[in-house]
């Protein structure tokens, strides 16, 4: 049941003062769903109904995991590091619009590269696609994927691939991809990303070269992803401290 249109707006307001009062920043922490309505004393049904409002306002973001709960958020899309959600999932949840663009999508043969990462031969059969990501129509990533043709007969037939492609593989072929290994590094934006992503040359690009396997084990996916750097902002909740061992 819809909160009252009085009660929706008064804790929209007090959510606000409390950032305000706290001096929250963007990507700062408000509390979970549970603690904020404890403190404003009201339902979680009248919580979410003026959490939904801020969040198609880009006003505060809801983060998934154990570091999840209330962000406050200055209109970046965030994604988690360590969990593993599509960008479509994401920017539906953060309340975001998220368009895709298949620039280039071929079936061709595996370099030593592709091989490598994918664990096949020299000569296998891939998919190699291109995608582009547009945010509420502004670009936000390039997204580069090889995936074994062997696993996914007749992927490029179907029409929602380049939408979301770890739907397809999943309601399609029965594939959930569980696990993935991620590097993050920057370097500044090229002519040519530039141009694409709608940025100054030299701009922060943030690079991500991924390798995702499926719950078997199997590696289904080697992929870059290129983000305009000032449009998305990355989290991820660190445990443990590693000691380097002294022995030889």
């Amino acid at each position: 049941m819809e909160a009252p249109r009085e009660e929706h707006t008064e804790t929209i307001r007090r959510i606000r003062t409390i950032i305000r009062t706290n001096q929250l920043t963007a990507g700062e922490r408000i509390g979970t769903e549970r603690a904020i309505a404890q403190r404003l004393n009201v339902t979680r049904s009248t919580l979410r109904s003026a959490l939904d409002a801020m969040e198609r306002n880009h006003e505060i973001v809801r983060l998934i995991g154990r570091a999840g709960g209330i962000v406050v958020s200055d209109g970046k899309i965030v994604r988690n590091i360590d969990t593993i959600e599509s960008l479509p999932d994401i920017a539906r949840r953060q309340g975001f619009t998220l368009d895709t663009t298949v620039l280039s999508a071929t079936l061709t043969t595996c370099g030593p590269s592709d091989a490598r990462h994918l664990g096949l031969q020299m000569g296998d059969p891939i998919y190699r696609m291109s995608r582009l990501r547009r945010l509420d129509g502004t670009p936000l990533s390039l997204e580069q994927s090889t995936l074994p043709a062997a696993l996914f007969p007749d992927l490029l037939t179907y029409p929602d691939f380049g939408i979301s492609l770890y739907g397809t593989l999943n309601t399609r072929y029965d594939v959930d991809v569980s696990d993935a290994e991620e590097t993050l590094e920057t370097f500044e934006a090229s002519d040519e990303h530039a141009a694409l992503l709608d940025i100054p040359t030299g701009s922060p690009v943030v690079r991500i070269r991924r390798d995702a396997s499926d719950t078997q084990g199997r590696i289904v996916e080697h992929a870059v992803d290129l983000f305009a750097a000032s449009r998305i902002r990355f989290t991820l909740k660190a445990t443990g401290y590693v000691r380097l061992s002294a022995a030889g």
